[in-house]
């Protein structure tokens, strides 16, 4: 299932770091808009209230929106321009968050401390599925949206240099990392033109 061969990372590739310096340093303006991805805003009523987090959080529109709904909306990211910019949406939409820069290759999640945890499009370590479960309290819910690598197929045409198999979800992939999760709801049908995984799954009580 998980055998299918992608081309190996050019060593000569920006890093991730650099990549979003270059993106948030292009425009003064919010690169994804404002609005929050579209798995929340259909199901957010499925995820647990309470005490949420996003991680990469970017400009922070999930963020903010978890706020709007009544969670007590942390966020991080490792790029102090997107946490600026979620402060100031969080400040235009007037809700509070807490949003912090971190280097998510060295974060630790605490224990059970979440009722919610989002991760949308960031393809992180497969440990970092281990510190969600670590996070949530049971009973608690994760929420994730990314693109698969069938994404960078159907755009071979106009390829994005930002956007390579090594950043996409293989088919089936998250499901392999949800081993210890109930998994309420899965899809990998395209959105539009983009080629989507959208998850919903709850931490065992």
């Amino acid at each position: 299932m998980f055998d299918e061969k992608y081309p190996e990372v050019d060593p000569n590739k920006k890093t991730s770091k650099e990549i979003w310096e270059g993106r948030y340093g292009s425009t003064t303006g919010y690169l994804f808009g404002k609005e929050p991805v579209a798995l929340l805003k259909s199901h957010v009523g499925h995820l647990k209230p309470g005490k949420s987090l996003d991680i990469a959080m970017g400009e922070g529109r999930n963020t903010v929106f978890l706020a709007e709904q009544g969670f007590e909306s942390e966020g991080m990211d490792g790029n102090a321009t997107a946490i600026e910019r979620a402060n100031k949406l969080a400040a235009e939409k007037k809700v509070t968050i807490n949003a912090k820069t971190q280097n998510l290759d060295f974060f630790l999640m605490p224990l059970m401390k979440y009722d919610t945890i989002v991760m949308t499009y960031f393809r992180p370590q497969p440990r970092f599925f281990s510190e969600v479960l670590r996070g949530l309290v049971p009973g608690g819910t994760f929420a994730l949206e990314a693109y698969t690598s069938e994404h960078v197929r159907a755009h071979s045409a106009t390829p994005n240099p930002n956007l390579g198999f090594e950043e996409c979800y293989k088919p089936n992939e998250v499901l392999g990392h949800l081993k210890s999760f109930q998994v309420l709801y899965y899809s990998e049908l395209p959105l539009g033109s983009a080629h989507v995984v959208q998850v919903i799954a709850r931490k065992p009580k």
